[in-house]
């Protein structure tokens, strides 16, 4: 809940700025919104306030281990709920300047708060207030007129929340940072577009879509194969050790209830604490379905350390990317214990990258003396280029990675898989192996999302290029934003406020500032780089800033654009003095 918290704080805050950018200016309590969820991401972040002793229940000091671990629990859901009210805010904020079409029931905008063309499906709340329940919906898209595929799904709630439909659409090619306007109508005898079973194939068990084609090992509970069918490439390591997307579940032969043994405890290459590791029973199959809009393939299995647990893959509509989604139900228990999912690539001479926060590690490049090299808190992706060829694997909800081996966790961390495997990433879903401050019975039923990341046909993207844009794909959603401007008629199908011409370059966020707005921008390029950035909007003035927009050096603004020195996987702020805009 916390990592989702920071993806969708500089969402809003860029939702917010593109407000500013159109002439609206930025959401009033853009400052107050930003810091309420920042103060509770980094309460939650410090980890002494789980007590000394997590396994207790006294009523104060280190053996308060339960009820400080509620105290530091509510941290993460009031920062999780916090950045939803922000976002909702913001989102309404940016409607208010984006003006209805006279010829829609209901307009919408597609919104991308990135700089780079996404295609995307896209969630939109139509209110019964606005169309009846009983009414065909279709959403044209403005730039051509067209009706766009569709999906419309009850709402969740319906006795105790707005009335009305969830409709998600597929819409190509968003601008960056910026949206498409979608026309909601509502045609007479057009009937609701069912939801289908997929296409007859000869292997029930394969998806594919116009990028990626996957397939499924029941017996084995793994993904066989993931094939770009661009290049024909295989992106799965056949002959690796455990197969992709594959369940392992280690227990270990050490006690819990004893403070601050993990850091006191060592073992030998004999591996003498892994007490076992078993893998996923075969699995059974749930369903395969084609919406119009994604593939959708569903296992389940059972297997060691969880109730069930059950794998949903989807190939979405035209975009480059399989999603993941690891659905696992978890008992409580004091056993020593961690899972993990692997991920072997296929690689002839792999070069690793791992976005950290703030920068990049990995292969040849330089790190922190003493840090730890069997294991990577990575922020949200990983990079697996092989000459010409790159993947990008992306996690949103666990960060800690082990590569090429699952290292034991105990000093002096021997590795117990071999051979290594260069091109492998095992996600450690969790772990309860510290004594100390986080609690010793992890019991939940939660989601683990990933995606895997390919260029398009002919496509000329970098590596962290691939990372930063199927990362962003999982991690910042184009928003369905609602219009609520004065309705013209034909207002701009399309618009872009903000384009850089490095893929290496992300901009993290933009946000309200003074008469215009602050750009926050990170490279992950491994040298310096000149980054020119171009707005949508008129520009009068600009300077270089902090990252908290204290104003620096004055830039030169030419033809709507200004260029940005970078240091060597390094950040920046650009302060953009604009003149209002139109929708």
């Amino acid at each position: 809940m916390t990592r989702k918290a920071q993806a969708a704080v500089t969402g809003a805050q860029t939702m917010s700025g593109m407000s500013a950018l159109l002439g609206g200016g930025p959401l009033d309590d853009e400052a107050e919104h930003s810091e309420r969820v920042y103060r509770s991401v980094s309460l939650f972040n410090e980890h002494t306030w789980g007590a000394s002793n997590p396994w207790t229940d006294g009523d104060a000091g280190m053996h308060s281990g339960e009820q400080q671990w509620h105290w530091k629990y509510a941290h993460g859901v009031n920062a999780h709920d916090d950045a939803a009210t922000f976002t909702d805010h913001a989102a309404a904020h940016l409607g208010e300047v984006l003006p209805e079409s006279a010829d829609a029931v209901v307009t919408y905008y597609a919104t991308n708060t990135t700089a780079l063309v996404r295609t995307a499906a896209v969630r939109l709340f139509v209110r019964e207030s606005r169309v009846p329940l009983d009414r065909t919906i279709e959403v044209r898209d403005a730039r051509t007129g067209k009706p766009l595929p569709i999906t419309v799904a009850a709402q969740e709630n319906p006795m105790h929340r707005d009335a009305g439909r969830i409709v998600t659409v597929h819409v190509p090619d968003v601008p960056p940072l910026g949206h498409v306007r979608l026309d909601v109508v509502t045609p007479e005898g057009a009937p609701e577009p069912p939801a289908r079973v997929a296409a007859e194939h000869p292997d029930p068990l394969v998806i594919q879509n116009e990028h990626l084609r996957v397939r499924v090992d029941l017996s084995q509970t793994c993904i066989a194969s993931i094939v770009e069918l661009a290049t024909g490439r295989e992106l799965v390591n056949p002959d690796a050790v455990v197969g992709f997307n594959a369940y392992v579940y280690d227990t270990y032969t050490t006690a819990g209830g004893y403070n601050h043994q993990s850091n006191k405890t060592a073992v030998s290459p004999d591996l003498e604490l892994l007490g076992s590791r078993t893998l996923a029973r075969p699995a059974a199959f749930i369903e395969r379905v084609d919406t119009g809009i994604e593939q959708r393939l569903v296992y389940e299995y059972a297997a060691d350390g969880v109730r069930w647990a059950r794998t949903t893959l989807r190939l979405r509509r035209d975009q480059p990317r399989l999603d993941i989604e690891n659905r696992i139900s978890k008992p409580l228990t004091m056993t020593k214990e961690s899972a993990f999912f692997a991920f072997p690539f296929a690689a002839q001479d792999p070069v690793v990258r791992y976005e950290i926060s703030g920068a990049l590690t990995g292969d040849g490049l330089d790190h922190v003396p003493g840090a730890p090299q069997h294991m990577r808190a990575v922020r949200n992706w990983v990079s697996v280029a092989d000459g010409e060829h790159a993947v990008a694997w992306v996690t949103d909800e666990a960060p800690l990675v082990h590569p090429e081996t699952i290292a034991l966790p105990y000093a002096p961390f021997p590795d117990s898989t071999t051979p290594r495997e260069p091109a492998t990433i095992y996600s450690w879903v969790h772990n309860n192996v510290w004594d100390t401050n986080f609690p010793s019975q992890q019991g939940f039923t939660a989601s683990v999302n990933y995606a895997v990341g390919v260029r398009r046909a002919g496509e000329r993207l970098s590596a962290p290029g691939l990372g930063i844009r199927t990362a962003a794909d999982l991690t910042q959603p184009v928003q369905g934003v609602l219009a609520a401007g004065p309705a013209t008629a034909g207002p701009a199908p399309q618009r872009s406020l903000l384009e850089l011409d490095d893929d290496r370059v992300r901009l993290v966020s933009v946000s309200g500032a003074e008469g215009g707005v602050l750009l926050r921008l990170q490279s992950y390029a491994e040298e310096p780089v000149v980054v020119r950035v171009r707005a949508g909007t008129p520009v009068s003035a600009a300077w270089t800033a902090t990252y908290l927009g204290d104003r620096r050096d004055e830039l030169e603004v030419r033809d709507g654009a200004v260029t940005v020195e970078l240091p060597r996987l390094g950040t920046a702020g650009v302060l953009l003095l604009t003149s209002a805009g139109t929708a």
